[in-house]
């Protein structure tokens, strides 16, 4: 998260001032830029004296005005506004070469970014399945060799070589996989869909399990769960993962937006601002009830940055207990307002055990005035890696289906994040 905490000429040269929120806390830099972009931003920008200002480092190339455009993105307590301007091919370098080296961890939002820039190595979430996945190939030789060995001895059996069947049970199909192990997944006794992606599963299964008792829980191994650090901030996902969070509800969209994910058999992180749930509690639970996990968005929707840690501290409490008193489970999930968080709120965020989560993946669908627009913009940007930024919307409900559809072709793993 990129704030602009300044913009000013000085004798011989243009700067501005920005303060970086990343996964390890708050840095300040001064940047030079040059006169024509300084003079391109200080037109859109005005007063700002009332706003707090978040400025893009993902600039677009326009092929019909042959130039290139990033924005800035100026917010208060009631609104947010998007502005672009023109910069010069020095800013876009600049810029580009400065996230490559204070963003060394985090996983970009790139919407076609001008100049390549090196994947980041990102952090993998804690599961027994990578090491496992790395040596798929010797573990595939090895079952195949073992296979062979057993048929061979099954040819020896004369009680066994009249039996089609039993030959039958030991031929490894070529198209099979072998079954990985993964960290628990989102459990939930709805989350079956005749849509819903399932692991590949091997003709070695085992004899079909058991009839579960009442009200089972069932594994969804479309979803992963992954467990927040609660001592950083989280912007992404590790290549391979993308996940979908929904802010400002409940509302008159939730149950529609829950029963469309679980259509595709998928999951994804609700974050619900206190004043809502207390009035439309129903939809806590709804959500809750069908394994989407539920967060905290604050009491009241405001910039907690400027409040005091004693404001802070109440706003946080009486979100958590609107919610928990729906759900009947600790709330540990918490997405600041804005994205704005300082180091008083993120101490206060930790005294309530609430573990902070962000995004890299904004498709504004809060004002987009079609569902094509936001449509549009997952086609344009790699979903590999990120967490989607939504909003409980009637455009976004229609553009859902796609967007779902869109990433599972992408062969994605969803996650969600307790």
């Amino acid at each position: 998260m990129i704030e602009l905490l300044s913009l000013e000429p000085k004798q011989d040269s243009y700067q501005m001032e920005v303060g970086l929120t990343h996964s390890g806390g708050f840095t300040r830099k001064v940047i030079l830029i040059d006169e024509y972009t300084y003079l391109q931003m200080n037109s859109i920008l005005g007063s700002y004296q009332e706003h707090r200002v978040r400025l893009s480092i993902y600039p677009k190339w326009d092929p019909f005005r042959r130039k290139y455009f990033s924005s800035l993105t100026k917010m208060n307590r009631t609104c947010s506004e998007t502005l672009y301007f023109a910069c010069s091919e020095d800013f876009v370098s600049q810029l580009l070469e400065w996230k490559q080296q204070t963003m060394p961890s985090d996983e970009a939002n790139t919407v076609q970014a001008v100049v390549p820039v090196p994947e980041p190595e990102q952090p993998q979430p804690k599961r027994r399945a990578s090491a496992f996945r790395l040596n798929r190939p010797i573990v595939m030789r090895c079952v195949l060799f073992s296979l062979l060995f057993v048929l061979f001895f099954l040819r020896m059996d004369d009680t066994l070589l009249n039996s089609a069947e039993a030959h039958e049970d030991f031929k490894l199909p070529v198209d099979s996989s072998i079954p990985v192990p993964h960290v628990p997944v989102v459990h939930t006794a709805s989350f079956q869909s005749a849509q819903a992606e399932a692991v590949p599963v091997t003709e070695q299964e085992p004899a079909p399990l058991p009839v579960q008792s009442a009200e089972p829980e069932v594994q969804n191994p479309a979803v992963e769960e992954l467990e927040l650090d609660g001592s950083r901030y989280e912007y992404s996902l590790p290549k391979g993962y993308v996940a979908l969070s929904f802010d400002d509800g409940p509302s008159q969209y939730t149950k529609e937006i829950v029963d469309i994910l679980m259509a595709y058999g998928i999951a994804a992180n609700f974050l619900f601002i206190g004043q809502n749930a207390q009035q439309n509690p129903e939809a806590v639970q709804y959500a809750d009830e069908h394994g989407m996990p539920v967060g905290s968005h604050s009491w009241d929707h405001s910039d907690m940055t400027k409040n005091s840690s004693g404001e802070n501290r109440n706003n946080l409490l009486r979100s958590v207990q609107v919610l928990e008193q729906n759900i009947e489970k600790p709330v540990t999930v918490f997405r600041p307002p804005y994205g704005a968080i300082n180091g008083s709120l993120a101490a206060e965020a930790g005294k309530q055990n609430l573990k902070v989560l962000l995004w890299n993946r904004d498709p504004e669908d809060w004002k987009a005035q079609t569902a094509e627009h936001i449509i549009q913009y997952f086609y344009h940007t790699d979903p590999s890696g990120g967490i989607y930024l939504l909003h409980e919307k009637g455009i976004t409900v229609k553009a859902l289906p796609a967007i779902i559809e869109y990433l599972k072709k992408k062969q994605l793993k969803f996650a969600i994040f307790k």
